[in-house]
């Protein structure tokens, strides 16, 4: 595994524990037995030869994906971590300019890791570690 990947899921399920311990998953509505970890494929486009894919380089970096369905059957999945940025940006912000959209900047990692630190902690418990141990694959 490479070291940026190493790095995407270390600060991946400090942001998940933080976001368990706080409490962000009963604010998002998110069920805890509908979450499952999902590869997505990350590569850069290489030169295209004789007999090679388009991607140079294939990672497949982990995310944890809720699912879910609707009224009509239809399932489809989101990153937590991304539905939860995105709650802050949408439903956090203050001043909207004229066209609708908030003026204040998407939410990074350092700025979760700061904000989730500053809420106070609701649950002490370790069942989101089974959640958070990948099968072996």
């Amino acid at each position: 595994m490479r070291k940026y990947i190493r790095k995407h899921l270390k600060d991946e399920k400090r942001i998940l524990k933080l976001m368990y311990r706080k409490g962000i998953f009963e604010l998002l509505k998110i069920n805890i037995n509908s979450v499952s970890w999902e590869y997505l494929l990350r590569g850069r486009k290489g030169r295209r030869g004789k007999g090679r894919s388009k991607y140079g380089i294939r990672q497949y970096i982990p995310e944890l994906h809720t699912f879910w369905t609707d009224y009509w059957g239809e399932g489809d999945s989101c990153s937590v971590i991304e539905n939860f940025k995105n709650h802050l940006h949408w439903e956090g912000c203050g001043e909207v300019d004229e066209v609708g959209f908030p003026t204040s900047k998407y939410p990074t990692k350092e700025y979760l890791f700061k904000y989730l630190k500053s809420l106070p902690t609701i649950k002490n418990d370790s069942k989101f570690n089974i959640v958070l141990r990948r099968g072996e694959e």
